[in-house]
């Protein structure tokens, strides 16, 4: 595989599980990667790490989904669900930390079985009841963390100040649907 493949080449070669493609990737990107990474605080072993499930993310997606990039490239896409993985990891370490905390506080603590509140099954159902682009657009602001333009050059949307307002009305709607409840 030459140096000089396009984008689309290697989404196809990737949509028919080439392993040279994927090689290609994954060397092209690492470093990069590895770098962009420094910048949330990861060592060189968690962000390898990352990277290594995010190249797999990546794979499954194109193998399973048969994924087709038409707004973003596969740099972009790749480093979309790095930056995702990162922030989940960061997430947990955060969770963690402040468990441990709370540890060294009490000699004893009780844990219970726990069931979503019924807030969180709410939103769920609601979630549930509007349209699919809305949940992809909430999803990818507020659980992913993405930023406007992020989730531009993931989606098919114009440009930024349209995925402002469609999160605005599915925001909206979201919000009547809790004021019904």
């Amino acid at each position: 595989m030459s140096r000089n493949s396009t984008d689309a080449e290697l989404q196809d070669l990737l949509r028919s599980d080439d392993k040279k493609a994927l090689e290609t990737i994954y060397v092209t990107y690492k470093n990069e990667f590895l770098n962009y990474a420094k910048r949330y605080g990861l060592d060189a072993h968690n962000a390898t790490d990352i990277y290594q499930d995010a190249i797999i993310a990546m794979r499954h997606n194109f193998v399973n989904s048969q994924l087709v990039l038409t707004s973003s490239s596969i740099k972009t896409y790749l480093f979309g669900i790095g930056k995702f993985k990162i922030l989940k990891k960061k997430k947990e370490a955060t969770i963690l930390m402040h468990v441990e905390t709370e540890e060294e506080d009490y000699t004893e603590i009780f844990i219970e079985e726990s069931t979503p509140s019924e807030r969180v099954q709410t939103l769920s159902t609601y979630l549930d009841s509007i349209s699919e682009s809305c949940r992809k657009v909430l999803e990818l602001f507020y659980y992913r963390n993405l930023t406007v333009d992020e989730i531009v050059e993931l989606t098919d949307y114009k440009d930024g100040n349209t995925v402002r307002s469609h999160k605005s009305r599915c925001l909206k709607r979201l919000k009547s649907l809790f004021k019904k409840a």
